[in-house]
């Protein structure tokens, strides 16, 4: 098999390309309840900032963190070790987790490696 050269992609796919690994947060509080909806990617390039964003909620003493993964279009193994870490973080305070929302790509990754039986989950 001979190598056949590859044609450069036209400038836009580059750039989506790049923006591909973008995660969008907003965090809301109530009571002693901290939601934080999250849309995008969660892959190597973003796990670390999905746990920075939740363990800030955390850290405001709130007994229960809902994640709103309903805009969360990807999920790898790295998002998923974000939100075991995440959950940990939360039980060593006293900090209930709860995953909402999930899109099916998302609840089937969490039903294959049984964390659904440690989240409490809530499908979209």
């Amino acid at each position: 098999m001979t190598g056949l050269p590859i044609p450069n992609p036209p400038a836009d796919r580059i750039v989506q390309g790049m923006d591909r690994h973008s995660l969008a947060f907003r965090a809301n509080r109530e009571a002693d309840e901290a939601s934080l909806a999250v849309a995008g990617e969660i892959d190597m390039f973003t796990a670390e900032s999905l746990y920075q964003q939740a363990r800030r909620l955390v850290d405001t003493s709130v007994s229960r963190l809902v994640l709103d993964l309903g805009e969360v279009t990807f999920c790898d193994s790295l998002g998923v070790a974000a939100l075991v870490r995440i959950y940990k973080y939360g039980a060593a305070v006293d900090c209930r987790l709860r995953l909402t929302n999930l899109r099916q790509h998302v609840a089937h990754i969490l039903q294959i490696s049984g964390l659904d039986q440690v989240f409490e989950v809530e499908l979209a």
